[in-house]
């Protein structure tokens, strides 16, 4: 007999989810989605580890796994040949709301069809909005001199500028996630630069963090242009050249997640909560290394002493998850620990 652990750790059975839609049944849906960035250990035992491949590869299969674990949506990338009508199907089958995730150009002058396409996919599937990052990476990772960063900055723009007009002729809105490339005061000026009904926020409740800002001021500064976000809470700690962060379950935390939700929900009463509580091992933010500042020269002082007295005066009283050390079905379990844990606090926060 297979048994539900089977189902959730047996590569054979991963691939078989779809064909069980009781399993499905197995928790009570909660109010709160998943980003596909909190499915990365499942990604992985569900392709066999494809190189270079993003997201599912079988959608139908996600779309059923999350709803087992308890979720009520999902975010999350699409081949670009998917059935688009047994994909809505499934999603209506389980009474699930959906939203898209996207590649921008590399470049301004690249081919658009892909993009097209993969916005047309999404408007076909009824998504309200499409998640998409100008930057893969960490600034203070990426970029070594200032210069670097201007580059990068001025190529993001020109992919803006070919981008956004393609989401308004098709008429589905990109919604660009804080994703530790730029300062939320810079986020805010890229995006009132477009006045398109097509464009805004991802708000990502943590990111920003890694960059010096407020988390809730981060939240108040994007709510006028939030589309999506991206809800999780942070667990800190000190070390050596800065400090240590990383997403935990959302009672574990030190930032007021519900308050934080009702100024993005007030600021777009129709805004979907999504999570993205990404398991692995906590991040280094190395605010006391010169390299950190070399893209904000102007910044350190006020932003580092802020940033430093916030993180000294909430320091986990747990010890921060680490996942490297771990088997990879032992990843896969805590992920999906994670996951019902965050739907299930959803069910009684968020009612």
């Amino acid at each position: 007999m297979t048994t539900r652990r089977d189902v959730m750790l047996g590569g054979a059975a991963l691939a078989a989810a779809s064909a069980m839609p009781a399993f499905a049944a197995d928790r009570p849906k909660s109010p709160l989605g998943i980003a596909q960035t909190a499915l990365g250990h499942y990604f992985r035992k569900q392709r066999g580890d494809a190189p270079g491949a993003r997201g599912p590869a079988d959608p139908i299969a996600t779309v059923d796994y999350v709803r087992s674990l308890g979720a009520g949506g999902l975010q999350m990338v699409i081949p670009l040949d998917t059935d688009t009508r047994k994909l809505r199907k499934r999603l209506d089958h389980h009474g699930m709301f959906f939203e898209g995730d996207i590649r921008l150009l590399d470049k301004p002058g690249d081919d658009t069809a892909a993009f097209e396409k993969g916005l047309r996919l999404y408007k076909e599937l009824g998504a309200p909005c499409v998640r998409t990052v100008c930057f893969v990476g960490r600034r203070y990772e990426n970029f070594s001199t200032l210069q670097q960063y201007k580059d990068w900055k001025a190529n993001a723009l020109a992919v803006l500028d070919a981008c956004v007009p393609i989401a308004d002729r098709i008429g589905i809105p990109l919604a660009m996630e804080n994703h530790k490339d730029r300062v939320v005061d810079e986020e805010v000026e890229v995006l009132k630069k477009y006045s398109s009904a097509n464009f805004g926020a991802l708000v990502d409740f943590g990111n920003n963090l890694s960059l010096c800002d407020d988390p809730m001021d981060v939240v108040t500064k994007l709510s006028p242009y939030v589309k999506s976000c991206h809800m999780k809470n942070m667990g800190v700690t000190n070390y050596a050249d800065g400090f240590l962060m990383s997403e935990v379950l959302f009672e574990d935390g030190f930032m007021d997640i519900p308050a934080m939700w009702a100024v993005l929900k007030k600021a777009n009463p129709k805004l979907l909560p999504m999570h993205e509580l990404i398991t692995r091992d906590p991040l280094k933010v190395p605010v006391l290394t010169d390299k950190y500042w070399v893209t904000w020269p102007d910044r350190s002082g006020k932003f580092l002493a802020d940033t430093i007295r916030l993180v000294n005066a909430n320091q986990s009283k747990k010890p921060l998850p680490m996942i490297s050390t771990l088997s990879q079905d032992a990843q896969l379990a805590a992920e999906e620990g994670n996951n019902i844990r965050c739907f299930d606090w959803a069910r009684k926060a968020l009612a």
